[in-house]
């Protein structure tokens, strides 16, 4: 029979191993805490990441845009004028002359061109003066002339309205500057076409 002595000596050690094993418990019990937290934390991000993508994607591509939405046609059709005219005055869409013109202020630029203008996420600002209106004028050119391309300021005679803001499928037609309105036209309908590149 074992002594006093030996019986103690041996609960010690198996006191000391319970201790060790306790201890390893711990600190596995701590790392799977920490790992739950950093995948708990990568989730969160991940998140947060896919709101702003989808916020992002959303306030580009399907927020509705400003101006008075119009059904398209002729995407890539050069054919010139269409036998019934443009659906529009000025046009937002239809069949086109195969030129593209210069990005910025222009004299009067013919309907064929405005459109592939349009086509390829471009802006027109134009304006209807019967008598000279350099302030106006003026005006526009402040909010244009921050664009080194995808908008053409340009008169237009043929418009009831005194300004005329077009893109692919859009128009806005006012009787006054509005500086909000017209910035906020052009900033997001530019770029927004079936043929747009940057």
């Amino acid at each position: 029979m074992p002594t006093r002595e030996q019986r103690e000596k041996k609960e010690a050690k198996r006191l000391r191993r319970m201790q060790r094993r306790e201890e390893r418990d711990l600190q596995e019990d701590r790392k799977r805490f920490r790992s739950r937290i950093r995948m708990a934390g990568m989730g969160v991000l991940g998140l947060i990441g896919v709101a702003v993508l989808g916020f992002g994607f959303w306030s580009v591509y399907l927020q509705p845009r400003p101006g008075e939405s119009v059904s398209t046609s002729g995407a890539g059709n050069h054919s010139g004028v269409p036998r019934d005219g443009y659906s529009t005055t000025p046009p937002t869409s239809g069949s086109h002359s195969s030129q593209v013109p210069s990005w910025g202020e222009q004299r009067e630029v013919p309907e064929i061109l405005q459109v592939h203008a349009l086509e390829h996420g471009g802006v027109l600002v134009q304006y209807n003066c019967p008598t000279p209106c350099r302030d106006l004028v003026l005006r526009l050119r402040s909010i244009t002339g921050s664009y080194s391309s995808k908008v053409i300021l340009a008169p237009y005679s043929k418009m009831s309205s005194r300004i005329a803001l077009t893109s692919w499928g859009k128009i806005d037609l006012l009787d006054k500057f509005d500086l909000e309105r017209i910035e906020e036209f052009v900033k997001k309908n530019r770029n927004r076409a079936p043929e747009s590149v940057p």
